[in-house]
This record gives structure tokens, sequence and C-alpha cells, in this order.
């Protein structure tokens, strides 16, 4: 067996971002493409990173015959990919919350009529990490749509960031993009 630790990652470079922008906004199409200037930088994420969830669930099939397994089938897959942010600013608030309607007219205020219910937030997504010890290793998630949900509780305390926590939802195909350490020779 060989076995190579330049292959192993770890990721948390201060370059890491999660970039998110309206639904539809042209997509970068290699691993260091610019990105369009809607794109915003959800900012700050917390020390726990990204957690990318496999959702699919093993179905199985069994015969009449010994009641054995016939066939096995993925049923409802999808790919989710839950982060928490930790700055207070339009882009997080909106994404958690239902604004009805914002008022920025009073200079450094902004008052926000809320609804009390939450809502899906369909933007496209581009999601950037890098090797916590060397820059040049990449991998950029390019997400068309990518369906974001508010994620648990938002908490207030003076012990701690209140942060705001998401889960994301590819919907449909995206580009996975990475640095090819293999055949680099790593």
């Amino acid at each position: 067996m060989t076995v190579n630790a330049e292959l192993a990652r770890i990721f948390g470079s201060d370059s890491d971002a999660i970039h998110l922008a309206p639904y539809g906004t042209t997509l970068p199409t290699t691993i260091d493409g610019a990105l369009d200037p809607a794109f915003e930088d959800v900012g700050w994420l917390s020390e726990d990173g990204l957690t990318e969830t496999l959702t699919g669930s093993v179905e199985r099939r069994r015969g009449l015959q010994g009641r054995g397994v016939v066939r096995t089938f993925m049923g409802e897959s999808g790919t989710q990919i839950a982060f928490v942010g930790l700055e207070s600013k339009a882009q997080t608030n909106s994404l958690r919350y239902y604004e009805k309607q914002v008022d920025t007219t009073t200079a450094g205020v902004r008052k926000v009529k809320r609804g009390s219910g939450q809502r899906i937030q369909v933007r496209s997504a581009v999601i950037d990490l890098f090797d916590a010890d060397d820059d040049d290793v990449k991998e950029r998630f390019i997400i068309p749509r990518f369906e974001i949900a508010p994620n648990g509780d938002r908490t207030f305390v003076g012990s701690d960031i209140a942060a705001y926590p998401f889960l994301g939802e590819i919907i449909g195909d995206y580009d996975h993009i990475s640095t090819d350490l293999e055949e680099a020779g790593a």
C-alpha cells in the first residue's frame, strides 16, 4: 500500500470563501477564473468550517425467495453544504430572515420589516477552499443553483458571536475543480 501525506488536505486558509450572487449570475469556468462583480463574499466563517453532506439514502429491494437483497439504489439523493456566517451584515440577514421591506434612507441605519416565517433563498455560489499551508492547493465548487435555508438558532450572549447558521442544497449539476496533486507528482 502506497500512502502520500501530500494528498491529505487541511482547509482553513485565510483565503477560504463562500461567494453568493443572484441566481443566474455568470459563473467562472476555471479554478482561478474571476468572479462576476455581483458575487459577494459571506465573510468570516465559523472555525467549524463547511460540512458537505450527501443526503441520499440506500434503498433495498428484497426478493420473495429467502427475503434476500436483490437490488439496491439511491433514493432521494442530493448534496447539502452547511456553513455558519459570523458577520452581521445585509447579506447574512437577508439569507436568514424574510425581509419584506428594507429602508436604508437614514445614514448608518438599516430598518427592516420582517415576516415571522422563513424563506428559501436561491443564489448562485462559488466556494473556494485552500489548503491551510499551501494556497496553491485549491478546490472550487461552482454551483449554479444553491438554495439556502436558515439552519438552527442564533444565540445572543456575551461569550460568543451571534452567528448565522445556514444549510444550502445544491440543485442540479455543479462543477468541482481542484488542484490535481497526483498528476503533479506530489
